[in-house]
């Protein structure tokens, strides 16, 4: 059973009412957000050996934690178990990172007006594929410490209004 919520602790048959009543009675569940910073080495690229069914090559995702994120969730966790400790909490488990939590990746297709530091112009566009317009969260220039679906949004309705603004000059 899942370990991170007690529950292999909470036996079937006479005691099963109490001791969930002991677990979850009185307890709490934080999580904490970091900004993770973009990383230079952090990039989505053609697998050179994983093709599909077509022999079109599959992405391959290269992804690292950044010391200054390790620092963070290291530091948040500390923070998180002094919380819990002045709170009275007689049980404490603390996960950092876990890797099926979900994700929010941001950044692999950097928003700017330079092509050597961005992939794409202020409004989406490709610096190099003139039809390629990019419109989700990895144009975001760095990732943020909230779902980013509100900002998405906005940033879809920006760049959708300047190609219908720029669609007669756009491929020319």
């Amino acid at each position: 059973m899942d370990s991170a919520l007690g529950r292999e602790e909470i036996p079937w048959g006479s005691q099963h009412h109490e001791m969930f009543k002991k677990h979850f009675g009185n307890s709490i569940m934080t999580d904490i957000l970091c900004e993770d910073l973009p990383e230079a080495c952090n990039q989505v690229t053609l697998d050179q050996e994983l093709r599909d069914s077509n022999g079109i090559p599959s992405p391959k995702i290269t992804y690292r934690y950044s010391e200054n994120s390790k620092r963070m969730m290291t530091h948040a966790l500390a923070r998180g178990r002094e919380l819990m400790e002045a709170a009275g909490a007689w049980k404490i488990k603390s996960e950092g990172l876990v890797r099926g939590s979900g994700w929010h990746l941001m950044g692999t297709a950097r928003m700017g007006k330079d092509a050597s530091s961005s992939v794409v112009n202020e409004w989406g566009r490709s610096h190099d594929v003139r039809n390629l317009f990019i419109v989700d969260a990895s144009i975001f220039v760095t990732s943020s410490s909230c779902n980013p679906t509100n900002t998405l949004q906005s940033l879809s309705l920006y760049i959708a209004d300047n190609i219908k603004k720029n669609i007669t000059n756009l491929f020319d």
